[in-house]
């Protein structure tokens, strides 16, 4: 028999999982979906790719800055509607800050980058409506953790 390098718990011992269960009540539910966490990446690139947004409006639509602010709104948004598998969190949030930090003066940027912008608001938005969807009809069931 092969021997374990330390000891410890067993892995397998199914005992020491944390207990998870279904959201049972309203406020479990709206809890259990809106999770904060897997919006962090989406969220960090996209406030680094606002940090691209006056030098890509000063720079011009074929300068790198704007190509990279381009970039950046995909990007994010790639991660928002990615994690918004798990949660309706990502995307709003998404939809709320790229509002906030772009929508103002989205007019003044390179079509590309306007573009992305508006593809962007579209497909999370489109992402929440289909989370809900989701979670509205059973095919998706967040946990709860219970702590002991």
């Amino acid at each position: 028999p092969v021997r374990p390098l330390a000891s410890g718990p067993d892995w397998r011992d199914a005992s020491l999982m944390p207990t998870t269960r279904p959201p049972q009540t309203l406020l479990e539910t709206i809890t259990a979906n809106i999770r904060p966490q897997p919006a962090i990446p989406a969220v960090l690139v996209l406030m680094i790719s606002g940090l691209f947004a006056g030098a890509a409006v000063q720079a011009g639509g074929s300068s790198f800055a704007a190509w990279a602010l381009t970039g950046g709104l995909v990007v994010s948004c790639g991660l928002a509607v990615a994690a918004g598998f798990c949660s309706v969190f990502p995307t709003i949030a998404w939809i709320g800050l790229a509002g906030l930090i772009f929508g103002v003066n989205a007019g003044r940027f390179a079509s590309h980058t306007r573009a992305a912008l508006v593809a962007g608001l579209v497909g999370a938005g489109v992402m929440t409506l289909l989370q809900v969807w989701r979670v509205r009809t059973g095919r998706f069931v967040p946990t709860i953790t219970d702590q002991d």
